[in-house]
């Protein structure tokens, strides 16, 4: 009876992942190499939004503006390495200079880790003023002293070595003239080994986990899965797993999780001798494939945790990077679980493209709102790591305060001070928008523009926030402004006048001319701030198909109405009813300021300092105490 029972717990662990069923469909190997899901080699098979290529039996890449071999795969950790660039020959300049070396696009699940360690090489003195190591002990010098393929490089001396992951270079690996003009790269560097001990140079992508698959009709879906709508993803319809089943992102597939409890036996409990003896004779072939089988799942299951662990030191690197301001305390994840009351429902505050937020009650009694990036989604993750990091490195009073972050979890979370009023837009677009006064509209405007230009002049380095608009003005108590969510912030490091990044944003918000040459400056957020100007002064939303098809965009329809000098006609009617001349005046210049911040050329917008200057003038003029009432 022993070996019986025995037995039924190995059939058991066998039929746990024998009972897994194609819910996605692979892509065949490409020459010897396997694709595995989501990656997609064709229009018919994998995930469409993971698209590589299969070329002449290789696997390749495909950036903006070059394609890159694929060295290897590691499917259960979701990366692959590409091959750098190669060296013009005899020059210390690699070949992809051309294209500006590698320029990824953040809107695809795809983006570079931190375990890269990068060689810029062949650097302008430019580069000597940037936070990255170019002093004579950095590790490049030691690579280029050692390493016949890039001996070229040991007459053009500055070279920088610095981790690649986080913030703009999340998506970027960029040589120039005017930076540097060549560059490699190693995965998981040890820097205690000789140079020729190292790896062979390669640049380690991870990609995001993958939703289910999408489907026009339940024809497109196995019988273990159903066509539905994703309720995250308007007019998207996907192959949601059917009860008892779940879905397994790594692998594609919808799994069942089969177990055996019938204390007769899993099919009726023969007492036939015969069957017994047939039974027991197979069942030693089965303990032995189940050993070999248990001994495989095991060495998965070490990778998987030796990767999470390499996940989380990878998290706090990218939290510790360049702090130069306040630490984050860390959390543990009991202590966040209990604030949370475990994530109870009732205690959710919203729903985001990062994730969900919580509101939490910490053990001293301080209500804070709680962060979570979405599980298993790679650039959720890295918006929360860079949300932390970034305010580590601020303290301002218009500003959204950090208490604290966790990232012994699966799903990093960060606490922030708890803001209970609620959203500049919401209270815009509410029935109760005549509670917000003109006063109380310009004293949130003027703290809002002095939080920014804090931001990028008294940061170091200076930040772009890219995401400025009335949903991420929190509001408390006393209706005093507060910026929030610094998810898509970056860094002004390297180039002294852009950051080059793939535009992201939100429609309406976005500077057109960021989008249209991924040079993201201080008044790319300036422009983003005079679509908030006009929220304030006219109640509408950014972007609102109610209006005429012409004046969809607030931008674009003031700025029409300021060209044809009917300006006030746009203002909210709450403002104008009862106030004086000389505040419907400061509504026309809040109006003109706003027309300013929207200057089609980025050199003809003021800078944030010079937009808090003049709406502190406009509160003077317009909270002056003779002002003359309008009959």
């Amino acid at each position: 009876m022993a070996l019986t029972s025995n037995l039924r717990l190995f059939t058991a662990a066998l039929l746990m992942y024998a009972g897994l069923t194609t819910s996605a469909n692979h892509c065949p190997s490409c020459g010897t190499t396997p694709v595995p899901y989501p990656l997609s080699t064709g229009p018919n098979c994998g995930d469409q939004s993971y698209k590589i290529r299969c070329d002449a039996g290789s696997l390749k890449f495909d950036t903006l503006n070059n394609t890159y071999s694929i060295a290897t795969i590691t499917p259960d950790i979701q990366r692959f390495v590409i091959q750098p660039s190669s060296f013009v020959p005899n020059t210390c300049v690699t070949s992809d200079i051309s294209t500006m070396g590698i320029q990824m696009n953040s809107s695809l699940p795809f983006n570079i880790t931190s375990s890269n360690t990068i060689m810029y090489l062949n650097c302008t003195t430019t580069l000597l003023n940037s936070p990255l190591n170019c002093s004579s002990t950095s590790l490049c010098h030691s690579f280029i002293n050692s390493s016949a393929q890039v001996s070229a490089c040991q007459s053009a001396p500055i070279c920088c070595t610095f981790r690649a992951g986080g913030s703009t270079t999340s998506y970027m690996i960029r040589v120039r003239d005017a930076g540097c003009r060549a560059y490699s790269s190693f995965v998981n560097l040890n820097p205690t080994l000789p140079v020729n001990r190292w790896p062979q140079p390669g640049l380690e992508i991870q990609w995001v986990s993958p939703s289910e698959p999408v489907c026009g009709t339940q024809a497109d879906c196995d019988s273990n899965s159903t066509c539905g709508s994703d309720v995250h993803e308007n007019g998207v319809n996907r192959c949601f797993c059917n009860s008892g089943l779940r879905w397994d992102p790594i692998q594609g597939l919808c799994a069942e999780i089969v177990t055996c409890q019938d204390p007769n036996g899993c099919n009726g409990g023969s007492k036939n001798r015969t069957a017994l003896i047939a039974g027991l004779t197979a069942g030693l072939g089965t303990a032995l494939f189940a050993a070999i089988i248990g001994a495989l799942l095991y060495k998965r299951h070490r990778r998987i945790k030796e990767a999470k662990e390499r996940l989380t030191r990878e998290r706090e690197e990218i939290l510790n990077a360049g702090n130069t301001g306040k630490s984050a305390k860390i959390f543990t994840g009991k202590e966040i679980k209990k604030a949370t009351n475990n994530f109870s429902r009732d205690r959710l505050l919203g729903i985001g493209g990062y994730g969900e937020v919580y509101k939490g009650f910490l053990s001293n009694g301080t209500t804070v709102a709680v962060k979570c990036a979405k599980l298993g989604n790679t650039k959720s993750t890295e918006q929360v790591l860079n949300e932390v990091r970034i305010l580590c490195q601020v303290n301002h009073k218009s500003l959204v305060g950090l208490l604290g972050c966790c990232v012994e979890l699966e799903q990093p979370l960060m606490v922030y001070e708890y803001i209970p009023n609620g959203t500049l837009s919401d209270h815009l677009q509410g029935p109760n928008r005549g509670h917000l006064s003109w006063n109380h509209r310009l004293f949130i405007a003027h703290s809002t523009a002095e939080g920014l230009a804090y931001l990028h002049f008294s940061a170091m380095p200076p930040i772009y926030h890219r995401d400025v608009k009335s949903s991420n003005i929190l509001l408390d108590e006393k209706m005093n402004a507060k910026v929030g969510d610094f998810g898509l912030s970056r860094l002004a490091h390297t180039d002294l006048s852009h950051v080059s990044t793939c535009a992201q944003g939100t429609l309406g918000y976005l500077d057109p001319e960021y989008y249209r040459n991924y040079q993201l400056t201080d008044k790319s957020d300036v422009y983003s701030f005079g679509v908030v100007l006009l929220e304030l002064l006219t109640s509408q939303k950014a972007i609102d198909f109610n209006r005429p098809s012409d004046d969809v965009n607030l931008a674009v329809y003031v700025q029409r109405m300021v060209e044809e000098e009917r300006i006030m006609d746009v203002v909210d009617p709450i403002l104008k009813e009862g106030a004086s001349r000389l505040e419907l005046e400061t509504m026309k210049a809040l109006g003109f300021l706003a027309a300013g911040c929207l200057e089609e050329r980025r050199q003809n917008r003021p800078s944030m300092k010079e937009v808090a200057e003049e709406i502190g003038y406009i509160i003077s003029v317009a909270t002056a105490k003779d002002v003359e009432k309008v009959d």
